[in-house]
């Protein structure tokens, strides 16, 4: 086990009491100035890809925009120590933000509508399955030298539809209405606008079949985890 992470989660901060509570003990820093860090991780993002439709890409897709910059100076930052950079997808957790929350916040208020036949998936991932994996090369060790880069995802990739129905499971099984006729589908799009329209008939998948491999991880469904994790005075 290690005694010091130095940890970078520039638009994941919630992620990292889940972190905390995975590695007991660990002191976590944010720069190799407050200590000496035996592993670095950062919680980077799949909009490295771009923010377009995609269709399980690998760590091997053309990168791009301002992620890219992003780890490549975490990288030189941390040289010399062990690297994990993670590529996350839509994370689920207490305190998330994104398409997740924004999701959550419109199914919260009854504004998410079910658009018959819509079968767009997005990727996602579970905060505690990132613990998970950072516990496991803090204890085991990185499988290759240098900086190690993968994609994680729930292995599932969710439509749009089933996040939703699992969001609303955990606010107390809310009813999720359908816009089944011509009419209010067109009505629909005049509500969500063309963003939100965008958002949710695009799929937008990443393959995390390499972390799976060499971590011989396997990590659990977020709508599942939803729908089956007992939510009490110890969790997050």
């Amino acid at each position: 086990m290690i005694d010091t992470l130095l940890l970078h989660a520039p638009d994941a901060a919630f992620v990292e009491p889940y972190i905390r509570r995975a590695l007991p003990g660990v002191k976590i820093v944010y720069d190799r100035k407050d200590a000496a860090p035996d592993i670095a991780v950062m919680l980077s993002s799949t909009d490295i890809y771009g923010i377009g439709a995609a269709d399980m890409l690998t760590e091997e897709a053309p990168l791009q925009g301002p992620c890219k910059a992003r780890e490549d100076a975490f990288a030189e930052l941390a040289a010399g120590v062990p690297t994990l950079i993670l590529r996350c997808p839509d994370i689920i957790a207490t305190g998330m933000n994104g398409f997740p929350r924004e999701l959550a916040e419109k199914v919260h208020k009854g504004t998410f509508f079910h658009f018959p036949g819509n079968e767009s998936r997005r990727s996602a991932v579970h905060a505690t399955d990132i613990a998970e994996v950072v516990k496991r090369v803090a204890v085991a060790g990185l499988p290759h030298k240098g900086v190690n880069v993968y994609n994680i995802t729930d292995g599932e990739h969710p439509t749009i539809h089933d996040l939703a129905e699992a969001l609303a499971y955990r606010m107390g099984n809310k009813r999720i209405s359908n816009l089944s006729t011509w009419g209010q589908r067109w009505l629909g799009r005049m509500l969500y606008g063309r963003r939100l329209m965008s958002l949710y008939t695009t799929t937008r998948t990443y393959s995390s079949a390499a972390l799976e491999t060499d971590l011989h991880f396997t990590p659990t469904p977020v709508c599942t985890y939803m729908r089956t994790h007992v939510y009490d005075n110890d969790s997050l």
